[in-house]
């Protein structure tokens, strides 16, 4: 028999069960898309097609519900909502009454689509499909004559069971070894920095074509990201590492379907470390490029990113499905995530491109996605779209000489990168006020 707790539609993954018991304040629980349209956004169009994406997503139509030992998931009921939402007046709580109880949230402002969701329900390719799904639906609900071809997990395809599968799961009978995982030291912090934890973040964003970007990485022999980790690990140290030996170390999280191939659209990353060693800033740029490159090369192997995946998915879900109240739970995986997180220096990641159909493409001008820094210094998301680039850089305290060096040191590469900074209000997420409590 299927009881709740093990319906095709209420599971998720052993890692995301993590930010089921910790706040926007603590961890990146509720990232956020921005895609700029041509025209303005209809309201009623993008309900519509929100109603009908969740018909292709049905594991989507999630709430919260909570026990005297957990939270769990709820099938929903409600009609989902869509917001406006300009991302700088507004302020709402995910999975709250705001939302109609829905794990994610569709806003709207002149001619933007946001998109939010709770982490535990999906990492950033996973929801790009729905994202993909909401986007096809509105266009043709505006009228527009697109076409899928094949990109969008669209109502011309059926959902499969796999699609909400909890991947981690296809490593219990697994002993992945940890034979060549980077042993990181202390890192260098940003210290100094202080801010109320409910204040709004700023988010800067540097843009340049993509082309200008791969052209000097194979000029180099090296790797996009082996340009651009380095570079902002180097503003960092130059600004926070005067006269200090510790690394700069990226907290990096990898996507595991690259070595594990699954449909889910859940949870299902790991993550590595990255140094920057103080005496780089001595080094030519294009030697750090080279060994940052023989880095990530070492730290890439499958099995290395299976037992990583493995050792931290098991640490969440044992604490999840652990006898004991609720609150002491949620203190615990509060602490957890904050000095995970804070052991790094800071974080990046990478989404890759955004891939739309051809005839979709003309109507959506613009796509990025930020992920909020929480108690981190800077937190940068990677994005491209239709041959642009967009580094996203969250950050608390409004000094903006990192990023503005990172921007120089791309344009002294020859890449025409520009540098652009608004406030960013960061969606909250609580499960206590998000979840119906039940008592069992």
């Amino acid at each position: 028999m299927v009881t709740l707790t093990d319906h095709p539609l209420l599971r998720t993954d052993s890692y995301g069960k993590i930010f089921l018991y910790t706040t926007q304040e603590d961890v990146a629980c509720v990232p956020r898309h921005r895609i700029r349209m041509s025209e303005p956004v209809r309201p009623a169009c993008l309900l519509e097609a929100v109603k009908t994406a969740l018909l292709r997503f049905p594991h989507m139509m999630l709430g919260l519900a909570a026990t005297e030992t957990q939270y769990r998931y709820r099938l929903l009921v409600e009609e989902p909502v869509v917001l406006p939402f300009d991302g700088v007046t507004q302020r709402y709580t995910i999975g709250s009454a705001d939302t109609h109880g829905y794990l994610f949230l569709v806003g709207y402002h002149e001619d933007t689509i946001f998109m939010e969701y709770q982490h535990s329900i999906s990492d950033g390719r996973g929801f790009e499909e729905f994202i993909r799904c909401v986007l096809f639906h509105y266009l043709k609900a505006c009228g527009h004559p697109v076409e899928n071809d094949g990109t969008v997990r669209a109502t011309d395809s059926a959902f499969v069971t796999e699609e909400s599968e909890d991947a981690f799961r296809k490593l219990d009978a697994m002993e992945p070894s940890p034979a060549g995982i980077y042993q990181k030291p202390a890192a260098l912090h940003a210290d100094g920095l202080t801010w109320d934890n409910d204040s709004p973040e700023v988010v800067s964003e540097i843009t340049f074509p993509f082309g200008e970007l791969h052209a000097k990485a194979k000029e180099l022999g090296v790797s996009p990201l082996s340009i651009i980790a380095p570079l902002f690990s180097r503003a960092f140290s130059h600004k926070f590492g005067e006269g200090r030996t510790e690394p700069v170390i990226a907290e990096i999280p990898v996507d595991l379907r690259q070595v594990l191939p699954s449909l889910t659209t859940r949870y299902f990353v790991c993550f590595i470390d990255l140094p920057y060693e103080a005496e780089y800033n001595e080094l030519p740029l294009a030697e750090v490029f080279r060994k940052t490159k023989d880095f990530l090369a070492s730290q890439m192997a499958a099995e290395q990113l299976l037992y990583r995946g493995k050792r931290a998915s098991s640490v969440c879900r044992e604490l999840h499905e652990r006898d004991m109240p609720l609150a002491e739970k949620e203190a615990e995986a509060r602490q957890l995530a904050r000095q995970f997180v804070i052991d790094d220096s800071f974080l990046i990641t990478n989404v890759g491109q955004f891939r739309l159909p051809p005839t979709v493409q003309p109507y959506v001008l613009e796509y990025g996605a930020v992920l909020p820094c929480s108690v981190q210094p800077f937190a940068m998301l990677v994005s491209s779209y239709n041959g642009v680039m967009k580094l996203s850089v969250a950050q608390r305290d409004h000094d903006f000489q990192v990023v503005s060096e990172l921007q120089q040191e791309l344009v002294g590469l020859g890449i025409s990168a520009k540098l652009k900074s608004y406030p960013f209000l960061v969606t909250r997420y609580n499960g206590s006020d998000s979840s119906v409590r039940y008592g069992f």
